[in-house]
């Protein structure tokens, strides 16, 4: 891929280390860059436009551009306004995404604030997702509020169906390109359109007439909406283009606490029981790499950074030594070779099937599902073999950790 950073560098009389430290990212990194062996993720492509203070086609080729310009959402071609597409992150696409899904899963073929809210939950890696799940905000408590004051449609919603946003959705995404440009950012990505949930019914708020059905939802759940948008904007200000997304204060004791006991980098619900299986299995796998300095073992939803802009935030992550010989402070840019996910209580089996699948597609070589409730694990290789395994069975994975060997009933939580 062709681009100017090389020429731009050296303009500026700066070494790839001195770039690479001011973007935050490896001198390998700029390496791979200069010499078109690496294309960047969109949020990296951001920054660097940000620090030449240059239109990023200015420096990247058309083909590049086209590659950033022409992600758009499927199923939600009603846009507003059509040049609000080519602004939204892959995250945002993703949430309105699941919007239309959540949509469908109601029997509705609208997609109105409510599902957007769904949709900003469920994605889980963004900031609306992390500063949400600090409010003690969680899919299913929420899912129940917008079943309650929208309920069911009909029923009758055909796969692949286009769903249309209410007008208010509509207001939501001019308001969260508007919130956007109003924190200097060029993209549209998960914590505007938080911002832009919250301010679009901001002038109804008090007199509760005309209200969207999510800040109802949210409010029901008792959550502080003024709280919650400081909240937002004391992350957002920060610039965050890489997801670093630091400490946010929770809005009273009890949902610190509850924060605390949740996790502030998965937005779903960790039970105790998924929540043992992942410390088991972290464990036993780090037990025998780290002497046999097979490679790194990550847990707690790290992220990692793929070149086409996708993020992948495993439970628990392997990534062979060979590939990942010095530590990244703040992300890898790659993906890993082994993706973990353990389903917890309120977690759905055939998303956690299908996002595994997904991380398989997008170059992990081995994914495994644990499920406590059925105590399986379901493995996934890159070559499209699938196996499931019961108690009496042992988990290997030859290809990535020769020699290592799990019976799949130590995974379970013991009886004392």
């Amino acid at each position: 891929m062709q681009n100017q950073i090389r020429v731009l560098r050296t303009e500026r009389q700066w070494s790839q280390a001195q770039l690479a430290e001011r973007l935050g990212v490896s001198r390998q990194t700029i390496n791979a860059l200069e010499a078109g062996k690496y294309d960047p993720s969109l949020p990296l492509a951001l920054k660097i436009a940000q620090l030449f203070n240059i239109p990023i086609e200015a420096i990247f080729s058309q083909e590049e551009v086209t590659m950033f310009a022409k992600q758009s959402p499927s199923n939600f071609s009603n846009l507003p306004e059509t040049p609000l597409a080519h602004r939204f992150t892959p995250r945002t696409i993703k949430v309105i995404n699941l919007a239309q899904e959540e949509a469908g899963n109601l029997g509705h073929n609208w997609a109105g604030t409510e599902q957007i809210l769904l949709g900003l939950i469920e994605e889980r890696t963004g900031i609306a997702a992390r500063v949400l799940n600090e409010a003690g905000v969680n899919f299913r408590a929420t899912r129940i509020e917008v079943e309650k004051i929208i309920g069911r449609g009909s029923g009758f919603v055909t796969k692949g169906q286009a769903f249309s946003p209410t007008a208010r959705a509509k207001s939501l995404l001019n308001c969260a390109a508007r919130s956007a440009s109003e924190l200097g950012h060029s993209y549209i990505d998960t914590e505007h359109l938080l911002l832009g949930l919250l301010r679009v019914d901001k002038p109804d708020r008090f007199t509760e007439k005309g209200q969207g059905v999510a800040v109802k939802v949210l409010q029901n759940l008792g959550i502080d909406l003024e709280v919650l948008e400081q909240q937002v904007l004391q992350v957002a200000t920060r610039g965050e283009d890489l997801g670093i997304v630091a400490p946010i204060a929770s809005q009273s004791e009890s949902t610190q606490q509850a924060a605390s006991i949740v996790g502030s980098s998965d937005n779903s619900t960790t039970d105790f029981v998924s929540a043992e299986i992942s410390a088991r299995f972290c464990a036993l796998l780090f037990a025998w790499i780290e002497p046999r300095k097979l490679g790194r073992a990550i847990g707690y939803r790290t992220e990692f950074h793929l070149p086409d802009g996708n993020v992948l935030t495993p439970r628990i992550a392997f990534v062979a030594a060979e590939r990942l010989k010095r530590v990244p402070r703040i992300y890898p840019e790659l993906a890993p070779d082994m993706f973990v996910e353990i389903k917890s209580v309120v977690d759905r089996s055939p998303r956690l099937h299908e996002q595994v699948q997904a991380a398989i597609a997008l170059g992990v070589k081995v994914g495994l599902l644990i499920d406590p409730d059925e105590q399986t694990v379901t493995i996934y290789h890159h070559k499209g073999a699938i196996a499931t395994l019961r108690d009496r069975d042992v988990l290997t994975v030859p290809e990535l950790l020769p020699g290592w060997e799990l019976p799949v009933a130590n995974l379970w939580s013991p009886m004392f």
